[in-house]
Formats: structure tokens, C-alpha cells, sequence
């Protein structure tokens, strides 16, 4: 459970620290579902049978300049008026509270400009959830591990989040995601939206909790080190 807990973080930080949402297409006010699916190690498809549904889901709401993002426990809240992202960590799993991470919004942008990756546009496509769906690879650095996305352009995200530069105008609908973490084994994560539903988003549903302990970056960076040393006791 531990390891589950430690591809949680990893996740979440790697899908809201390069995000893709921008301002281009029909503007969207609702929720995208995605399923998650992780593969690869033994111990880790062994961990999810023992999962309720409900982490084996991935949530994006967004209403005006406000976005939420939850996977697997792991929440990102995005406010483009106020220039904040706030990282909700929850830590119940390892007997912990739960912690927040608060970052200006220019800040975010600018990290994931500084690590852009090399972006190959495939030319393939399919349908997800009735939108047309493009196939983009992005290089990156780490040794084993890739990402691959399928993207629309047919979306508008009003709130955004910070933008990887080239990617304007593109929501995902799918992520493929290759990990070859220190301590977490060969693991392939697959996120693919199962539903896109426009309604009526609570206000309340896109505020992170006043009351959660505060956490800096480098703390979490610390963690997740901490996480990927560990090795096999992550199987605990």
C-alpha cells in the first residue's frame, strides 16, 4: 500500500505540474472522469484489487477560473484570479495528516516551461468520449520513462493551468505514463477519460481546506525521495 501511496504523489505531481489545459475551443463547465490503470509490477496490481473504486478514479471539475484535479487521494486546486495552486497531500495511508502545497500560479508555468520536453506530434488519432483525441510523445529526461497523451483540441478550460509552451489550446483525455522511479519498479499508468459531462459545479468543490498543514516544496521533493529509497519497503 505504501508503494501505491508513493505512484499516488509521483501521479499527481507529474499531471498537475505539466499540465496542458489552455484557453481555445468550446468552453467547458463540468466533470471529466477518467478510469486509472496501473501495470507492470506484480506487487502493484496485487495492491489495487484491494482498492475501492474510488481510487482507481480520477476526477477533473472546473468552473470559471477555479479547477480541481483528484487522483488517487491526490488533489491539485487550480485559481487563475488569485495566481495560487495548491497541492492537497494526503498522507492517512502512513498513519499522517493531510498537508497542502501553495504555489503561485506564474511560478508553476514558468517550472514547467524551464522543463519542457520534446514534443512529437504523431498524426494519429481516435475518439474518447465522443471529442477527436490526437497523439502526442513527450520526450523526457529520466532514463525508461515516457509519456505519451491523447489530446483535443475541441475544449476550453476556462480557470487553465499553468501551460506547457507548445501545447496551447489541448486538454487530455489520456495519459500514458512510463515510470521507471527509483523503488517503484517498471510501472505503466494509464488515465483515460470515461466521461465528460457538462453541469453545475459547487463552489465549495474547488476550494482546498483552510484547515490542512501547510507543506513547501522542498519538503514534498524530500518525501518523494524519501518514497523512491526506500526500495522494498514500499511493498509494506
Amino acid at each position: 500500500m505504501k508503494r501505491l501511496l508513493a505512484i499516488a504523489l509521483v501521479l499527481a505531481v507529474a499531471v498537475s505540474s505539466n499540465p496542458l489545459w489552455a484557453k481555445k475551443g468550446k468552453t467547458f463547465e463540468g466533470v471529466i472522469t477518467y478510469t486509472i490503470n496501473l501495470s507492470g509490477d506484480p506487487s502493484v496490481e496485487s495492491s489495487m484489487d484491494m482498492l475501492p473504486p474510488s481510487m482507481l478514479t480520477a476526477v477533473f471539475k472546473t468552473r470559471g477560473q477555479r479547477s480541481m484535479m483528484s487522483i488517487m487521494g491526490q488533489k491539485t486546486f487550480v485559481d487563475a484570479k488569485k495566481g495560487v495552486v495548491t497541492s492537497l497531500i494526503d498522507m492517512s495511508m502512513l498513519g499522517m495528516g493531510t498537508y497542502c502545497m501553495e504555489n503561485p500560479y506564474d511560478a508553476v508555468k514558468n517550472n514547467a516551461a524551464d522543463q519542457q520536453s520534446k514534443i512529437e506530434f504523431t498524426g494519429e488519432t481516435k475518439t474518447i468520449c465522443g471529442y477527436k483525441a490526437e497523439k502526442i510523445r513527450l520526450a523526457t529526461p529520466q532514463e525508461g520513462a515516457s509519456v505519451e497523451l491523447w489530446v483535443t483540441r475541441d475544449l476550453t478550460i476556462e480557470s487553465g493551468l499553468p501551460t506547457m509552451p507548445g501545447l496551447e489550446g489541448m486538454v487530455p483525455l489520456q495519459f500514458d505514463i512510463q515510470s521507471a522511479a527509483a523503488g517503484m519498479g517498471n510501472i505503466t499508468i494509464v488515465l483515460t477519460a470515461k466521461e465528460i459531462k457538462e453541469q453545475k459545479v459547487p463552489n465549495d468543490d474547488l476550494l482546498p481546506p483552510k484547515d490542512c498543514q501547510k507543506m513547501t516544496q522542498e519538503e514534498l521533493q524530500n518525501l518523494l525521495q524519501q518514497f523512491q529509497n526506500l526500495g522494498g519497503e514500499l511493498d509494506e
